[in-house]
């Protein structure tokens, strides 16, 4: 769609409800206030939270506090929100805005199939909750979309605002964040590939799937589309079910964060099967190379608190391949975190080429002989188990 609101326009908009804080996690479709949010605009800070239940979390306590506060979001971690907002926001009557962009709607576009069931039921998972909501479609004019949206707010009730892609307006330019040097995503992905024999690959939603699907798609590859922050559990599982097997996690600073906690079931679980590469550039690269919330983490000193057996920190390309080495000889849970910066484009998703049904069958298939039969029939036959 043609552009509803400028950047600049909907930051003042933001302004006439008092708001003092906006936190959330990034979309590509907001590109253009989330730049001028981090370069400072005025009256109006901006918190990048770990994943949109904390972003719903943190508006909500700002607002206990005396500053009324927005959340962004994408609806494909609508289901993040839905427990803060169900059991925190509606029920103590905590009015927050919320701008979700409309992902998958009114139809999710080629090679998005992850955005399907999200982009059908964003406006009736609101209506069944008895949220106000508007879509910034160009049907009503901003103005009164933020009057109304105000009295929803006035009334102690939440309020969400619905943005389609193109109806908020870009801002020329890029955002330098971080480091200046260290490897990139695409140095990461050549050394991984180097390394590696017979291991099986998941790597996280974004750009590092796209890149290891350009660089060396294979049937061993499993690439996340969507789920953010859930790679590293899908491998554990997958590790415990076959722990004849090896399985290398390729992840993400941001990702990483959006579900840290899943490290400690790692951790406590211990398969020796599994290493985990976590990708710290600093960004969102791939909805814009907005700030992550890890500036001042350690994923090294984390996982070995949580209880891997053994991690390190590499910020240069001549480290990389012999690190890996390392982490690929150490018995797991072993994590290798790469401190590096953005890249180039990554390519086209896996799934403009392969359908994510068939990077499920063929990732399994390379596991479990017959993977339609097991999947049908629940899995092993029987007396045939594995334990970690």
């Amino acid at each position: 769609m043609s552009e509803y609101v400028s950047a600049t326009a909907l930051l003042d908009g933001l302004r006439t409800l008092d708001t003092k804080l906006v936190t959330g996690v990034p979309c590509s479709f907001f590109g253009g206030p989330i730049r001028l949010l981090e370069e400072g605009a005025e009256g109006l800070r901006y918190v990048p939270a770990v994943n949109e239940g904390a972003a719903l979390a943190i508006a909500a306590g700002a607002r206990l506090g005396g500053d009324p506060a927005v959340v962004l979001s994408q609806n494909s971690g609508f289901g993040n929100l839905i427990n803060p907002l169900t059991s925190l926001v509606l029920p103590y009557r905590i009015p927050v805005l919320v701008m979700m962009s409309l992902r998958g709607w009114p139809a999710a576009g080629a090679g998005e199939q992850q955005h399907h069931w999200m982009g059908r039921v964003s406006h009736p998972w609101l209506d069944s909750l008895e949220i106000p909501h508007w879509t910034l479609d160009g049907q009503v004019p901003f103005d009164q979309v933020l009057s109304e949206a105000a009295d929803a707010l006035k009334a102690r009730r939440p309020a969400f605002l619905l943005v389609p892609k193109g109806a908020i307006g870009g801002v020329p330019g890029v955002t330098e964040h971080g480091r200046a040097e260290g490897p990139d995503r695409a140095d990461l992905v050549s050394a991984v590939l180097a390394e590696v024999t017979d291991e099986h690959l998941l790597a996280t939603t974004g750009f590092l799937s796209r890149e290891l699907f350009n660089q060396g798609d294979r049937p061993g590859n499993f690439y996340m589309q969507g789920s953010m922050g859930h790679v590293g559990s899908v491998a554990l599982g997958a590790a415990m079910a076959r722990p004849e097997r090896r399985f290398v996690v390729l992840d993400g600073d941001g990702a990483a964060l959006m579900h840290l906690g899943s490290m400690a079931t790692t951790g406590h679980y211990r398969p020796e099967n599994l290493r985990h590469v976590v990708f710290d550039n600093g960004s969102y690269e791939s909805t814009g190379t907005q700030l992550t919330a890890a500036g001042r983490a350690d994923f090294a000193a984390t996982a070995l608190a949580c209880g891997y057996r053994t991690a390190e920190t590499v910020d240069s390309v001549a480290e990389l391949r012999p690190a890996l080495r390392r982490l690929l000889d150490a018995p797991g849970p072993a994590l290798l975190a790469v401190r590096g910066v953005p890249g180039a484009a990554a390519g086209g998703r896996a799934s403009e080429k392969v359908s994510p049904d068939e990077i499920a069958d063929r990732f399994a298939d390379g596991l479990v002989d017959g993977l339609v039969d097991g999947l049908v029939d629940g899995g092993r036959t029987a007396g045939d188990s594995h334990a970690v």
